[in-house]
């Protein structure tokens, strides 16, 4: 089966969580742990890609390589974010078209006047909903595939509040996406909002529950009974690493001796068996002269 009509059929049997992978090797863990399907993060592509902050800097097309290579790594759908779509109308076209190549399942589009910047952080600014409205007719006009799912994302409720955000999914579901994603709601009380709003329109209501103190600390099953039915763990497992690693390595650097994080590594034979050390020698030989 498809990964994107794989997708569309596990939304429309109940929620789908997520997990947020920033490379191939965090993919291929997601998928060795159960995860019904990766998503991939503007945020955390321009930190591994760049070492820099998500503020627009980050290429279409280095979004697309990052994007494919995770797609390479696991049999997971994967859902990607696009961002603002890099620019207008066409530019939207070719993102859809990109995304679609490299083999992620689906993606979201946002509304944030470009360049962007993470969507839990403030200065946020938002363009008309009727530029909006254009860039989604444009990414579904241009996908190839008709189960690649297309969200439309909002980031209104830091700059114009819940009501107004809604008002937008309201005005973008005209253009037929499959789904809403309001960033950053503020309480429990939004999301209730949020659900019984939009929810009567029959599409999926997405869910980015990352820690950043922004939008309220809720359970997965909390949010399947308030009515959200896809839900990110966006860097979760990235801000767990980068703590790791910094800890690594102040150690290595004060101790001098790799006894001293020995406890929190994997043996190199497990990571060796993890990453299909034995299988790739076995292809080798078959070939050997």
């Amino acid at each position: 089966m498809a990964r994107t009509r794989e997708l569309r059929e596990m939304l429309a049997k109940g929620q789908v969580v997520a997990l947020g992978a920033y490379d191939a090797m965090t993919a291929r863990l997601a998928e060795n742990v159960g995860a019904q399907s990766v998503y991939v993060s503007g945020y955390a592509a321009a930190a591994v890609r760049l070492g820099k902050p998500d503020l627009g800097l980050v290429s279409q097309t280095e979004m697309a390589d990052h994007i494919g290579r995770i797609c390479a790594s696991t049999l997971k759908p994967v859902l990607a974010d696009a961002d603002t779509g890099y620019g207008g109308p066409l530019n939207v076209q070719r993102t859809v078209l990109l995304w679609e190549r490299v083999g992620a399942a689906g993606l979201h589009i946002e509304d944030q006047v470009f360049p962007k910047r993470c969507g839990h952080v403030a200065g946020k600014a938002v363009i008309p909903i009727p530029e909006m409205v254009q860039k989604l007719r444009a990414a579904i006009e241009a996908r190839e595939d008709p189960d690649f799912l297309i969200i439309a994302r909002t980031d209104a409720v830091a700059v114009e509040g819940i009501d107004h955000a809604i008002e937008r999914c309201k005005r973008y579901s005209d253009t037929n996406v499959d789904g809403f994603f309001i960033d950053a709601p503020q309480s429990v009380e939004q999301l209730e909002k949020i659900s019984a709003e939009l929810k009567p329109l029959g599409r999926t209501l997405a869910f980015n529950c990352v820690r950043t103190m922004k939008s309220p600390i809720v359970t997965a099953a909390v949010l399947a009974d308030i009515g959200f039915n896809l839900i990110f763990y966006p860097i979760e497992a990235m801000l767990t690493a980068f703590k790791a690693i910094d800890q690594t390595y102040r150690a290595l650097l004060s101790t001098g001796s790799t006894d001293a994080v020995a406890d929190r590594m994997a043996t190199f034979a497990e990571f060796n068996h993890f990453i299909g050390f034995s299988d790739y020698l076995a292809l080798e030989s078959k070939f050997a002269i």
